[in-house]
């Protein structure tokens, strides 16, 4: 895949305790909820190209399903693949973590996810609790918002 006339070579990154203040900024400038940062249950990765945070997304790991969130690329940024290769290496974290099946809940970006096979799915047909008792399905997104899911095939 090519940007702008160069190969992309982003890394993939745990976030580290400095990167508070950039998680809260990105998420807020992509209207995306920042109510439970605070609640260190979400483990964002920080998507890099030549040392620069260029995007980022967050997971949750509920035992064998992941809930995907935050899924953002700066505005200068968009269009040109980012996005599609984080959620990629996001997809593989899940699939290094064990996790079987990823879910979503999305208000801007369903075809994105389509695209990427995820499948529409009933929000009210997610059977995981403590999923379920998470902030983005209980007050962080609302109900209108899509729910997704991807299956992960086995190793």
């Amino acid at each position: 895949m090519f940007a702008e006339g160069k190969t992309m070579d982003i890394t993939l990154r745990k976030s580290g305790p400095g990167d508070g203040k950039l998680i809260s900024s990105m998420l807020t400038a992509a209207n995306l909820p920042v109510e439970s940062l605070d609640n260190r249950i979400t483990t964002f990765y920080m998507a890099e190209e030549d040392g620069k945070v260029i995007g980022m997304a967050g997971m949750e790991i509920y035992g064998e399903e992941a809930l995907l969130r935050s899924v953002t690329v700066l505005s200068g940024m968009r269009d040109k693949g980012y996005g599609s290769m984080i959620v990629d290496r996001m997809l593989d974290e899940a699939r290094n973590a064990n996790v079987r099946s990823v879910i979503l809940l999305t208000e801007t970006a369903r075809d994105f996810f389509l695209k990427k096979g995820f499948s529409v799915v009933e929000r009210s047909g997610i059977d995981n609790a403590e999923m379920k008792r998470s902030s983005e399905f209980t007050f962080a997104c609302p109900k209108s918002a899509v729910c997704m899911k991807l299956e992960l095939a086995s190793h």
